[in-house]
This record gives structure tokens, sequence and C-alpha cells, in this order.
């Protein structure tokens, strides 16, 4: 047995290495890699929790990874090093440790490096494969720093036959080839030690201007002779015959956004499975150090619950929830379609005094702060608007509009620092060339960042056409956010183009997911919480800005429209968006004194329970949103406590039953917040309820009339007492 040798360590967290293998892990996780001959091999993944191993192990297994244009049989790698490092992520995840394995191949003129990181007491190990050009010459291409685990040998037959002999795994070439056969290679290929598994999918769609339906899932069960191609995100197994799950991640963008799009994102064949879609093309490769996309594997104990904890503590990990940077409410003006017709110095000054006056915590500027002329501006109805090249024709695109900001914008932000009001700005990063000005772009945000306190950068008009662009776009992400220490975050449009998706490199801020109009009867508030009831298990909700509008507008466009937004109400569409970042996606200045009083009481009510509610687990409770159900979202802020939004739609029955997560069937407590009967918001009662479940562990609510919603605090009691 050779010696094992540490190469990295940061609390629980390790990389171990021998003379056959590298392994990370921590305490509830560990993964293990041969590199035997020079070719990388998973050959280990194991649940420390359960017990479980999840890899077979028969001496057989697949190439770690296949580039798309890598020959399977082609060559090993000449050495193979190994080193470790401690990261952040710009200081927005949790410290964690880093593995580098590098490998070079001189004959396709690469160095690849695989980095797997892992977070302490954290069940889930994330990948990424960085391809960078080397010299065509084994002796030219110089050793990184680090542990060399391997290097080739002049006597090949020697060392085939010492692979043989010492028992390191025989790579089944076969089915390599066959997963490196699909177009766009694959990023980790595991061979599962079991048969009785179920599994399950969920694909995630953006561009929703045109999708209002945003997940899909299919499922089935292994068998040993389907070769099945599989779409989306996420993949869980679940073992039928043991409390035992594995989770797969692939993170990049939805279907819609992907590069080299491949037709797949998970390859089953029997009981061996590929994450399929590295993304990169081969020129990229001689340019500038590329990254593929990545990918996660985690364990759990195989129950509903515990697959949804483990993606909530995944996101939790690579952005740590802030309170005072990730929980807030926001205004926009755009949502009443006036465009940038209406944004002046005088125009702000109204609606910051009026966001101040409702207790939101950013007004956003849209298009039209800037000299520069979009494609949607009002003034672009001659075709010299931009949707790009943004450096051309003077280079003074992102100054202030000299007419509409005389003063600039000191003005504006020395209001809003008056108010205690951050403002917002939209944003687009010049896509010419692949990003080629991304440090330019970089270098005004942190200019208006630092002028004017700009605390939110709307980032819109985003088009990745290459893997190169979007390296390119998240370095611009990552310098803004590490030279303004983590005090600028980023509203990421996912609504038009090939842009980031959800799983993709979003870290950096939240999601802008969605333009709706009353002025084109695309919005109505239960399809707004429907696609964050859809969602919130897969991402937190807190990831998510979700609108609200002036109900009241274009009353007369929907008609007899039962579901119409005015005949939900005001607040009920507030409280369609209160368990995500509520977004004011209207003039403020536009509500009437009825509106402004009714949002004023229920924004102050949530505010001071906001942030712990985002900072919970949130998920769906009920049934799906569809207008006529009852249904709600929990956030679970501990084992014994959290909040409960309950909601009855244009639903006949005045009362309904809920099962919820996490309570075990007990008695819970509720203290109510905040309640509106058919439009109305009703006084709270003084004394808290207490709330048995019944035979079947669920829990009764009553809300008198449609359209109406409760918010609770609750903690669950043992024997009539309080936990």
């Amino acid at each position: 047995m050779n010696k094992v040798k540490t190469i990295g360590q940061w609390q629980d967290c390790y990389v171990l290495a021998d003379g056959e293998r590298i392994a990370v892990g921590n305490s509830r996780i560990e993964r293990s890699w041969s590199f035997a001959g020079g070719r990388l091999a998973c050959v280990s993944l194991l649940d420390k929790t359960g017990k479980e191993e999840w890899i077979k192990l028969d001496g057989s297994a697949a190439l770690a990874f296949a580039l798309p244009w890598q020959a399977v049989n082609e060559e090993a790698a000449a050495w193979i090093a190994a080193s470790a490092d401690t990261d952040d992520d710009c200081g927005i995840a949790c410290k964690h440790l880093r593995a580098h394995i590098d490998m070079a191949f001189p004959g396709m003129g690469l160095t690849v490096r695989l980095s797997a990181a892992i977070y302490p007491d954290s069940p889930f190990i994330r990948q990424v494969l960085t391809v960078k050009a080397c010299t065509p010459r084994p002796s030219d291409s110089g050793k990184p720093a680090g542990l060399l685990l391997w290097e080739e040998r002049r006597d090949k037959d020697k060392n085939t036959d010492k692979r043989e002999e010492d028992g390191s795994p025989v790579l089944d070439n076969n089915a390599t080839q066959q997963l490196a056969a699909a177009e766009g290679g694959y990023l980790d290929a595991l061979e599962l030690n079991h048969l009785h598994c179920r599994w399950e999918t969920a694909a995630f769609y953006d561009r929703t201007d045109t999708n209002n339906n945003l997940a899909s899932h299919e499922h089935g069960l292994l068998y040993r002779n389907e070769r099945r191609g599989l779409k989306g995100n996420l993949m869980f197994f679940r073992r039928t015959l043991a409390k035992a799950g594995l989770v797969l991640i692939k993170e990049g963008p939805t279907p819609l956004g992907q590069l080299e799009e491949p037709g797949l994102d998970f390859q089953l064949t029997g009981c061996r499975l590929a994450i399929m879609g590295t993304g990169i093309r081969r020129e990229e490769a001689d340019g500038e150090e590329i990254c593929t996309y990545g990918s996660t594997v985690g364990v759990f104990d195989g129950s509903e619950y515990g697959g949804l904890r483990l993606l909530h503590d995944y996101h939790s990990s690579i952005r740590v929830f802030r309170p005072e940077r990730d929980a807030f409410m926001m205004s926009n003006t755009w949502g009443d379609r006036s465009k940038d017709g209406r944004v002046n110095e005088h125009f702000l000054m109204q609606e910051l005094r009026k966001a101040a006056e409702l207790g939101l915590d950013i007004v956003q500027i849209d298009d039209g702060w800037q000299k520069g002329v979009s494609s949607n501006s009002v003034a672009a109805a001659g075709g010299n608007g931009r949707w790009g090249d943004f450096y051309s024709g003077g280079g003074d695109f992102w100054s202030h509009h000299p007419e509409r900001f005389p003063n600039g914008l000191g003005p504006v932000a020395e209001l809003a620092r008056q108010l205690g009001v951050k403002l917002g700005l939209w944003f687009s990063l010049d896509t010419t060339n692949d990003y080629i000005h991304w440090e330019q772009d970089a270098a005004r945000m942190l200019e208006l960042h630092r002028q004017y306190g700009i605390a939110a950068f709307k980032l819109d008009g985003i088009d990745i056409r290459s893997k190169t662009g979007e390296q390119r776009l998240c370095k611009a992400m990552q310098q803004v956010v590490l030279a303004a220490r983590g005090r600028v975050q980023f509203n990421l449009d996912a609504t038009a183009q090939k842009r980031l998706g959800y799983f993709g490199r979003t870290q950096y801020g939240s999601i802008f997911l969605e333009n709706r109009y009353t002025d084109w009867l695309n919005y109505y508030p239960h399809w707004t919480l429907r696609n964050l009831w859809t969602l919130c298990p897969y991402l937190p909700a807190r990831r998510l800005q979700m609108e609200f509008l002036n109900v009241e507008r274009n009353v007369e466009k929907y008609g007899a429209d039962p579901l119409a937004p005015a005949r939900c109400g005001q607040l009920y569409a507030l409280a369609a968006a209160m368990f995500a970042n509520p977004l004011a996606w209207m003039e403020l200045s536009g509500l009437n004194d009825a509106q402004s009083e009714a949002l004023t009481a229920v924004i102050r009510a949530v505010k001071p329970h906001h942030s712990a509610i985002l900072a919970g687990h949130i998920l769906p409770l009920g049934q799906e949103p569809s207008g006529a159900e009852w249904t709600g979202l929990q956030s679970i802020s501990s084992a014994d406590s959290g909040y409960l939004l309950i909601f009855r739609e244009l639903a006949p029955a005045p009362s309904a039953k809920f099962r919820l997560w996490n309570t075990e069937s007990s008695p819970i407590v509720l203290e109510e917040l905040i309640r509106v009967d058919g439009g109305s918001l009703q006084p709270s009662p003084p004394q808290p309820l207490l709330l048995q479940p019944d035979s079947r562990g669920e829990y009764g609510f009553a809300l008198p009339a449609p359209f109406s919603f409760v918010l609770y605090k609750y903690t669950r009691s043992l024997s009539n007492g309080v936990v």
C-alpha cells in the first residue's frame, strides 16, 4: 500500500493521494479517481452518513470526462499532477477547498485541469474542467506546482502490464467511446452500483418573454438494456430498497441557452450515467484559458425533503445569504410601459419619495439614464437605437443623459441617500466580439458605484455566443463584486436571448425573471405566484425578483376576465411576490391614495420578517397555482419554526387542508402577521392560535372570500407546549 499524502485541508475538507488514487472529501462525502496509466476515472463515490457506495467496484470505469474533439484512445496524459487551494469566489461563497488535477495532452496541444470543490460539512462536490493550450512536446509543456501523481514511461508495454498487475481499473473503452460519440463531449461519468433506482430529471426554461411554463419533469426506473438521453439541469436517483439518494447538477444554462448544444444533458446507458455537453469549441482552447460547464454530485437520505434540502445547501454555499444585500424590495418604472419617455431628474425624485413612503429598499433606473440611445428607447423609432457596439461613435454611450440629467446623477443620488433608499441602474455589457470590452464595462460600473452609490445593476441585453463570451461576462461581474467588496449585486435578466439560465454562473446576484405588462394582457398575479411556486424547490426564492404591477392600469383591456389583476387586488398582487424579492414593476407616482396606503401598511408589516423569510428554506404548499386553487408557500427557518403564506385563489371552498414540510405532524402555534380578505387588510388577533393536525397529518386553514391570503409565523408545539 502506498503512503497517503495530504495535498490540501480546510476544516473537515481534504484532498489526499496515494500511488493509485486521489480522493476529495469531508465528513459527509468522499469521491475518488484512479489515475492509473495516465487516464482519470471515477472509482468511488461514498456517502459517509448513509455508508453508501454509489460507484460499482468491479474494476471497470469510463474516463472521467471527454472533450468533444478528443479521440478516446488517442493518448493518455503525459503527466498528471495535483494541487489544492482555498477559495470564496470573490467573497460570495462559503470558503471551501479546491483540488486541482492537471493533465497534459501534448498530442492535442492542451493541458486540462479538473477542479473539484468541497465545502465544509456539505454532502456535495462540484467540478469543472479548464482547458488551455500547451506546447506539443511533453518535455516543453512544463510541470505545474503541486504533487506529480503520474508520468508517462518510455516503455509503454511495461506500463500497461503494471496496470493489469496492480489491480487498477481497466477502462471500459467501448462505453467511453459511446459516450464521447455524442456531440459536445461529456463532463462526468459514473458507473452506478445499484440497479434498483428511481430517477427523475428537472428541466428549466428561461426566455420568459415567450415562455411561462418554466419547469418540466421526466421519471423512470433504471433498466440494463436502455439507452436514453434526457434534458435538464437536475437529475435525482433514489434507491428503491434503501434510504439513499444521489443528485447530479449540470451547472449551465437551460436548453434554450446552451452552447454547442448536444441535444441532451444526461445520458443513461444501463447503469452508466454521463453529464453531457461541455459548451466549448476546439478553437477556443487556443486562445484564453477556457472553462467548460460545471457539474455537481451530492448524496442524501433518499427522501423528497432530503433531496430538496441538499439543493438548498448547495445554493447557500455558492452564494452565502447576506440579509443587507440579498433581502430587498425594489421598484422599476419600466412596467408601466412609458419606457424611458419619463426618465429625468424631476420624475425620479418623485419616485424616490414615493419609494421611501412605501418602505421600498431600492429604486432602479431602467434604460434611459444614459446618453446613448438603446433600441428599446422611445427615441429609437427612426432605427437609430443600439443593442450592442456601445463603444463606437465616441465611446460616451454610458455617460449620463445631458438633457434628462443636466446636473448628472448627483442630485438623484443625494436625495436617495437622504431618504435611506438605494439606487440601481440598468446596464448592458457590450456583446461585441464576445464581450471584448468587458474590462471597460466593469470599470464603468465601478465608477458609477463609487460616484453615486449604485448598489444593483440590472444586466440586460446579454447574448452569449461562446464560452469565451460567457467567461468574459463572468469576469466583469467578478471584478465588480471583488472591487466593490460585495456591495454591488447584479439583477440578471432572464427574459430573452442566450443567457445564464438558473444553474449557470448566476451566483453574483439575483435573477430578474420576467417582463409582464397589463398593457399586453400577459400579467396575472396567479402566473407570477405559479412561477415562484414552480421554481422555489430547486432555486432559492431569495434569488428571484418577482414582479407586482399597478393592477388599476388597463382594467378595461381585461374585460370580464374573472382572474384579471384588478379583481385579485393590489395587495394580492404584492403577496404573490412576497416570498421572493418583490419588484414593484410600475411608476410608483401613478398609484392612487388607496393603493399607496394599503401597500404601505402591508410592506411595513412584512419588512421586519422579510430577511428571516428569505433566510429560510422556501417550499411550495397545496395545489399548483392556477387561479382557482388553495395554494401557498412555507419558509422553514429551523426544525421547529418558520413562516406560512396561504392563498385562496378563486376557489369555491372556504377552507382547505395542507400538508406542511418538516413539522412531523405536531401541533403548531400560529402568530398571524397579515391577513387580507377579498382585498381588504384585516386586523390581526392579539393571541396566537394553536393548530392541531388531523389524523392524516394535515392542517386546516380557512379564508372567507376568494383572492384572500394570510401570513403566519409558526412554531412547532409538543404536548400543547411551545418548543
